[in-house]
């Protein structure tokens, strides 16, 4: 094929040869009439292979490449030394073009003229298809270096079309061209079922499906960026009464929510602990609580027994339900703890993976950090404390919607100036504004005088959407029943 090997002519000084009519009967079998090939600069090259489907690729007014289709064999070609560059490049300045109208781009020239058979004439085709697999930066990529030949151009196109095809590697090219384009300038196609790209919709449903196909071009997904019918469905949302009649329709225990519980320490917050797990327990609802300050036995199990059980101390070991009520607290509470262990540490991460563990094995549905000073903290370098608990709170959030579980932190706040003693807020914990702003609800225990059993239980936060109101009640530990009652 001697007559191809060189390199393209930079311009039309002779008349084009015409289309040969066994290639505008191959076109017309795929949908493309002559007049639309031949608009688009299509002809006929004989060499002693047989004719050649000639399509021209043209900048500036000048040809600069020429791909050859031999139909008969399915085998294609390019001029040597040709320039890359898009097919059809000069529509993207056309006047239309220039005003707004959208540009489609295709995977291949066919479709491309399926596009322009359909009455679009702002239509571009990639050179040299769709890539196998991904890559990592395809803006700084060799493999589309032809862009850069229509580089101003493109800048100037409001939206796109990607017209690519409905398979992997046409998949592939759309996620790159939008990358390389700007999401927020393309939409995509959604083919219908046993049509892969515009020229098998054609075939099979006509021009009027091509037509409403691109008119119902989708915008580019884009992470993070939603319409509103995008979100499933949620369903109503259901609490759990946490067993402190004071608390009830003021905050519930919430499957999906993080609660951020604090107060000064030596108040009684486990008191308020005890009496929620006791309550969940009760009700057969699997908690798991990392045991970092209170020992775990017997403290820990004998606060939440009492609870259970309903007694005053003085009675508990002598009680008659001792022993089944430990046995339920042992098979409903699960424990994370480093008491038996000296050299184990718990860092943000490790302590979701074993929270994790307790949730899948063992159905654990509500999760509780008592204290969160006493997991080791590993900022990374150069990260701030306020931005080392905006990333573990988001972590921690992550680990809620994964697993849909009521999540409970115990956070101290600062100690309070010396001579005062008011009811602290969530900002007033430790190092972060996150605490306020991350939790779904803020709970306060504070006892204005430590020698009397007099508190005030304070819902300081209940997210828009969720069971509660913010609102403050007075409480007492009642010696009756180890649990936290109303005054």
């Amino acid at each position: 094929m001697t007559d191809m090997s060189g390199t393209a002519s930079t311009a039309d000084s002779r008349a084009a040869p015409a289309l040969h009519e066994r290639h505008k009967e191959w076109l017309a079998k795929r949908g493309i009439q002559s007049d639309t090939a031949e608009a688009a600069g299509l002809t006929t090259r004989k060499d002693d292979r047989g004719n050649w489907l000639v399509f021209p690729y043209r900048l500036d007014g000048r040809l600069v490449n020429r791909k050859y289709r031999l139909t008969s064999e399915k085998q294609h070609q390019m001029d040597k030394g040709g320039t890359l560059c898009l097919w059809n490049a000069e529509c993207l300045r056309s006047p239309q073009v220039v005003k707004g109208a959208s540009v489609i781009i295709t995977e291949g020239e066919f479709d491309a003229l399926i596009a322009m058979e359909c009455g679009y004439h702002s239509v571009v085709s990639v050179p040299n298809g769709a890539p196998a697999e991904r890559i990592d930066d395809p803006v700084n990529s060799n493999r589309y270096r032809f862009l850069w030949e229509s580089k101003a151009d493109l800048e100037g196109v409001k939206e796109f079309i990607l017209a690519t095809d409905g398979d992997g590697p046409g998949q592939v090219l759309a996620h790159d061209l939008a990358a390389i384009l700007g999401p927020e300038r393309c939409r995509f196609l959604e083919y219908p079922e046993g049509s892969k790209d515009l020229n098998e919709v054609f075939l099979a449903h006509g021009w009027q499906a091509v037509v409403k196909l691109i008119e119902a071009a989708k915008p580019f997904p884009v992470q993070g960026l939603h319409d509103f019918f995008d979100f499933p469905d949620q369903p109503p949302v259901k609490g759990m009464e946490t067993g402190i009649d004071a608390l009830t329709g003021k905050l519930e225990i919430v499957l999906g929510t993080l609660t951020v519980f604090t107060g000064y320490s030596n108040m009684g917050k486990s008191t308020v602990l005890n009496t929620m797990i006791a309550h969940c327990a009760a009700h057969d609802v699997p908690v798991c609580i990392a045991s970092f300050e209170t020992q775990t036995r017997p403290i820990l199990l004998d606060g939440i027994t009492k609870a259970l059980i309903g007694c005053a101390p003085a009675e508990f070991y002598n009680h008659p339900q001792r022993r089944e009520a430990y046995a339920h607290v042992n098979r409903m509470v699960k424990v994370i703890s480093n008491s038996l262990d000296e050299d184990l540490e718990f860092s943000i991460d490790s302590f979701l993976d074993t929270a994790r563990i307790a949730v899948i094995r063992d159905g654990c549905k509500v999760v509780i950090l008592d204290p969160w000073n006493e997991i080791e903290h590993k900022r990374g370098r150069d990260e701030t404390v306020t931005e080392y608990i905006g990333r573990a709170l988001r972590r921690i959030k992550a680990f809620i919607r994964q697993y849909n579980v009521s999540f409970w932190i115990v956070a101290h706040p600062t100690k309070p100036i010396k001579g005062t003693n008011a009811l602290p807020s969530l900002y007033d914990i430790s190092d972060s504004a996150h605490w306020a702003n991350k939790a779904d609800y803020g709970l306060v225990y504070h006892r204005p005088d430590r020698e009397v059993n007099e508190a005030d239980l304070a819902v300081v936060k209940v997210r828009m959407g969720l069971p509660g109101e913010v609102s403050s009640v007075r409480v007492q530990f009642d010696y009756r029943t180890c649990r936290i009652g109303s005054l």
